[in-house]
C-alpha cells in the first residue's frame, strides 16, 4: 500500500513538473519592431498535460474567437500551438528557452512571457485570463 502511495506521489510530481515548463518568467525582452509583422501567440505544451495546461490552450483559443477576432482576421495576430516534446519543434523551443507549458507573445524580437499569468488565472478566472491576454496582444500590435 505504501509503495502505491509513493508511486502515485511520484507520478503526480512528474506531471506537475512537466506542465510548468519554463516558469522563469521574463516579462519583456525589449526591442522595437516597425516591420508590421503580426504578433504571434505561442502556446507550448508537453505530451503529458494537466487540466490547467489544457485549459490554457482552450482559453487562448477562446480569446482569439471572442476578444481578438478582428485582429486575427486582419492578420495582425496569429496563434501557434506547439508540442514541445516533438523533435521537429526542438529548434523553436530552444530559440525561446521553453521545455514545457509556456505562453509567449512575440513580435519581431520582442517577447512577452505570460506563462505565470496563464497558470494563475486560466482555470480560476477565465474572463480575466482572456482580458489580460487580449490587452497584451493589442499593446504589441500598437507597437
Amino acid at each position: 500500500m505504501k509503495a502505491l502511495k509513493y508511486f502515485l506521489l511520484a507520478v503526480a510530481s512528474f506531471t506537475i513538473a512537466s506542465c510548468m515548463g519554463n516558469s522563469g518568467e521574463k516579462n519583456t525582452i525589449a526591442s522595437t519592431d516597425g516591420s508590421g509583422n503580426p504578433v504571434t501567440v505561442y502556446y507550448f505544451h508537453g505530451e503529458h498535460r494537466c487540466p490547467t495546461c489544457i485549459t490554457i490552450e482552450n482559453e487562448t483559443k477562446a480569446t482569439f474567437e471572442i476578444n481578438l477576432k478582428k485582429e486575427s482576421e486582419e492578420g495582425k495576430v496569429e496563434l501557434q500551438v506547439i508540442n514541445a516534446d516533438e523533435g521537429r519543434n526542438k529548434q523553436i523551443c530552444e530559440k525561446y528557452g521553453v521545455y514545457g507549458s509556456s505562453l509567449l507573445l512575440v513580435k519581431g524580437d520582442k517577447v512577452i512571457n505570460l506563462t505565470n499569468m496563464a497558470f494563475g488565472t486560466a482555470r480560476r478566472n477565465p474572463d480575466k485570463f482572456r482580458e489580460e491576454l487580449s490587452n497584451e496582444v493589442k499593446k504589441l500590435i500598437k507597437g
